[in-house]
């Protein structure tokens, strides 16, 4: 790892307080303070180089346990020629005068880490420096480990400016473990780092550097990602032991005991260890109260109990394990049961008994641990074959990516459940498997068929309907999604576990037909059912799917920013469970929501990650989507064999049961043949896609999928179409993309310029750029130069903030060409030159240089220097794009309105 990486990163602030007071005449002395591991002597060292950089004089001294013993011992190496003997005040008078100086030259810097480390007499030395001036003391002291703080008079008393480091918030650690490792981190790796170390930078840097070493830590498809478990390196291991100090037996005991389970109740600890050395460890912070209020306590640092886990001979934790298994409960909320009965099981003590275990995977499930949820359904049914267990464990299997064995499972359990209800909940996991993770869709409808005609109970038909509809719509029959999942939400109490199921299919179709405001309300129905009901059926299944129809919805009725910013919520949701399926899915929505607002370095960066964990494991079907976006996201950024590869020979539809995203499958093979320059086939791909979304009963889809086709002058093809769309479905969205037809069919400038405003209003950025591009050229054809220039430099803006977006738009109008000197003249006048100063620069006369404005107002159809420099924004932007030349390849289309979803 690059050891010049590690800047000093969420700091700027404490930097701009040592460069203030080193500035001050006379520069004034500073107190570094914070806990262990900020970055103290880093900042500190960093003052020092600052002051050297003026030219004062610096030297360093560190203070340690060792030297504290003597007099002086961390300052010796400074005081080469004292007599130690002396007594204690010539001592020191003689200690100040080697190290200020005669006062001659500079101020002197002296440097001292850890001060809370030295021994008394260097700590009045340093105070007389500091009240004398001769020297400007730059120090640094530990925090929080209940000891006072040595240099505390001096900031008290004003003769130095105190900066407290707190640890790195979570934005500026990620943006260090990316400037360290030279790339993103895909998001439970950086979770995982962002956890052990809770901003710390010299944890950080040693769970990096150890990381890389062991190869642990590796870059796959441009992201970083963790493999296995973190084990504490021995470095680690010291770092942290010295940090937690001298520990006595019980105290070791104490940190045992949350290392074995944490968090524990305050007693349990006290019982297991004791009273004094839980309120020695408190006084410390080596433990703290666990969040929440419930008396329970944890490790005051997540490393505390890695290290000491890994150090904890087994036959210890082994015994306290038994003890907490004994002593539990279980009762109350979800994680206490999954802990103890994971803790019983661990123990070896006597298991619980069928029902107790069977309850306990199916909280784990809720909770998305599915890997919990499996150990603890296999052992129910070891216990006792609970019908409840084999439910839980078949979903389970699913999701840990284990399909093939998920529908054996439910197969096999089919024979020992006694109730329609649990016959139809094993069916529907099993038809889901079969659609989604085995691409088996004949064999999941007629397994569905067969169940329906065997149950009878309201319960039982509602679950099967649920599961149907979930199938209709993956399928690509939207409306029959709808008709199946209605009944089942208006049961009136029959399906109320089935309603959240039930309404993310009915949400997800809603949407793709064009029904946008329905759809949201219904996905928030289905997310408070979610929430309220204790077993639903299939929960995990319908929280994904709810998430995407609510993805869906926001984009298809045009709300960007609102989009992302619930993309990001799920996001966080998400990461609040253990590392499961679901987070590849919520990867996918983030890098929807940012390819469709144009934003598209992020959105590739989500997108490959999202293609990483669905190439692991794809429960729900959605990784020819991921690809189709990945591969838009690629051939805009101008990474065309990339989008190739991805695409691949998918042909004009994907194969598999999974068609409702067929027409982005059709719509990324138009993008790829655009960005080949093959443009007829790519507007009859288009046009195609659009058909398709139709016949599937897609309107909404269908609306931006024929937006799609103005890129190649297919606007008279589509207005007509687009206006009735316009008319019938309840999204505005849908209204300004008729509006945009209907302007570039007629060339109207205005119009276009005010549709663009529009669509930058609502964060499709890249419509804006497109809509800006071409009001530009209509107001060029029109005559009116200077509305075309003030549309050219607003479109050049919109792509330049969207990345690297290659319009075609942009393409077609590339700003009147300057001569060299006519740019050079223009220039120089944004600068602020007058014509006299100009002239006098480039040696020419005052005529000339106006003789060459004159011809650029007149090019750009300005009046004069107000205007310019907004108009020579387009030109430079043609410059850094490469702009084709007349004649030259034909556009590509814009991949913003390719985003038909």
């Amino acid at each position: 790892m690059d050891q010049g990486r590690w800047a000093l990163v969420g700091r700027d602030a404490a930097c701009a307080a040592i460069a203030s007071a080193l500035e001050d005449e006379p520069p004034r002395s500073l107190v570094i303070v914070g806990p262990a591991g900020v970055g103290r002597t880093r900042l500190a060292r960093e003052a020092l180089s600052l002051a050297q950089r003026a030219g004062q004089p610096t030297r360093w001294a560190r203070g340690t346990g060792a030297a504290a013993f003597v007099p002086l011992g961390a300052l010796a190496h400074l005081l080469a020629t004292i007599d130690v003997s002396s007594d204690a005040l010539v001592l020191l008078q003689r200690a100040a005068h080697a190290i200020a100086g005669d006062g001659s030259g500079p101020v002197p810097v002296l440097g001292v880490d850890d001060v809370h480390l030295l021994d008394p007499l260097s700590v009045t030395l340093l105070h007389q420096l500091a009240a004398s001036g001769a020297v400007t003391l730059v120090l640094s002291v530990r925090t929080g480990n209940a000891t006072p703080d040595p240099a505390a008079p001096l900031w008290k008393d004003g003769l130095a400016t105190r900066i407290e480091l707190q640890p790195l918030r979570r934005s500026d650690t990620e943006r260090l473990i990316s400037q360290a490792l030279g790339g993103d981190v895909e998001t439970r790796t950086g979770e995982r780092l962002w956890r052990l170390s809770q901003g710390s930078p010299l944890f950080l840097r040693e769970l990096l550097e150890d990381g890389v070493r062991t190869g642990r830590l590796g870059s796959s498809c441009g992201l970083w990602r963790w493999e296995g478990p973190v084990v504490p390196s021995g470095r680690l291991t010291e770092i942290v032991l010295a940090q937690l100090g001298h520990l006595d037996a019980t105290e070791w005991r104490a940190l045992e005991v949350l290392a074995t389970a944490e968090p524990v109740s305050v007693h349990q600890l006290a019982a297991l260890s004791s009273p004094e050395a839980v309120a020695s460890l408190a006084r410390r912070g080596v433990v703290t109260d666990a969040e929440g209020g419930s008396g329970a306590v944890r490790a005051g640092h997540p490393l505390y109990v890695e290290v000491v886990r890994s150090q904890a001979p087994a036959a210890a934790m082994c015994f306290i394990q038994r003890r907490l298994a004994e002593e539990r409960t279980g009762n109350g909320l979800d994680g206490q049961l999954v802990r103890r009965c994971v803790a019983l099981l661990d123990s070896g003590v006597s298991a619980p008994d069928a029902p107790m275990l069977a309850e306990a995977a199916r909280r784990a499930n809720a909770m998305l641990d599915h890997a919990a949820a499996e150990r603890l359904a296999r052992a129910g049914i070891d216990a006792g074959a609970n019908p409840r267990a084999h439910l839980e464990l078949v979903d389970a299997s699913r999701w840990l990516g284990r399909p093939e064995r998920s529908v054996q499972l439910a197969i096999e359990a089919t024979r020992v459940v006694a109730t329609e209800y649990d016959r139809a909940r094993l069916t529907a996991a099993r038809a889901l498997t079969l659609f989604c993770g085995l691409r088996r869709g004949e064999d999941a409808a007629a397994a569905l068929r067969e169940a329906a005609a065997t149950v009878g109970s309201e319960e039982a038909r509602a679950v099967l309907a649920a599961a149907e509809a979930v199938l209709a719509f993956l399928g690509g029959d939207p409306e029959r999604a709808v008709r199946l999942a209605t009944p089942v939400l208006s049961s009136g109490g029959h399906g109320d576990a089935s309603r959240p199921l039930a309404a993310a299919a009915a949400a997800a179709g809603l949407a793709v037909t064009g029904r946008t405001t329905e759809a949201l309300a219904t996905t928030s129905a289905g997310w408070a059912a979610l929430r309220s009901e204790r077993e639903c059926v299939e929960a995990a299944f319908a929280r994904v799917v709810l998430a995407q129809a609510e993805v869906m919805a926001l984009h298809l009725t045009g709300r960007i920013h609102d989009l992302e910013r619930r993309a990001a919520e799920l996001h966080r949701s998400n990461l609040m469970a253990p590392e499961w399926a679901g987070d590849a899915i919520a990867c996918l929505h983030r890098g929807w929501a940012a390819l469709a607002g144009g934003r598209i370095r992020p959105a590739t960066r989500w997108l490959v990650e999202a293609l990483g964990g669905l190439r692991r494991g794809d429960p729900v079907g959605l990784e020819g989507l991921c690809r189709q976006l990945l591969a838009m996201a690629k051939a805009l950024s101008g990474d065309r064999p990339g989008a190739r590869e991805l695409l691949g020979d998918l042909g004009s539809t994907p194969s598999g049961p999974v068609r409702v995203f067929d027409p982005q499958a059709r719509l990324a093979q138009a993008w790829l043949a655009g960005a080949e320059n093959r443009s007829a086939d790519a507007g009859c791909l288009v046009l195609d896609a659009a058909a398709l979304a139709a016949r599937q009963g897609q309107s909404a889809v269908e609306a931006i999928v024929l937006h799609c086709a103005l890129r190649y002058g297919r606007a008279a093809e589509v207005v007509e179409r687009l206006r009735d769309l316009a008319e019938r479905l309840d999204s505005p969205f849908v209204v300004d993309l008729a509006a945009h037809a209907e302007a570039v069919a007629v060339g109207a400038g205005d119009r276009l310029d005010a549709i663009g405003h529009r669509f930058e209003g609502a964060g499709a950025l890249l419509f804006a750029a497109d809509a800006a591009a071409e009001a530009a050229a209509a107001h060029e054809r029109a005559g009116d130069r200077r509305a075309a220039a003030v549309s050219r430099a607003r479109a050049a803006a919109l792509a330049r903030g969207c990345g690297l977006a290659d319009t075609p738009a942009l393409d077609l109008l590339a700003p009147p060409a300057l001569t060299s000197r006519e740019e050079e003249v223009a220039r120089l006048a944004v600068q602020g030159l007058s014509n006299q100063e100009i002239a006098h620069q480039l040696v020419v006369s005052v005529r000339t240089v106006e003789a060459h404005l004159a011809h650029v107002y007149t090019k750009f159809g300005i009046k004069g220097r107000a205007d310019l420099r907004t108009t020579l924004t387009m030109a430079e932007w043609a410059l850094v794009r490469g702009r084709p030349t007349p004649g030259g390849p034909a556009p590509r289309p814009l991949p913003s309105d390719l985003l038909g979803l």
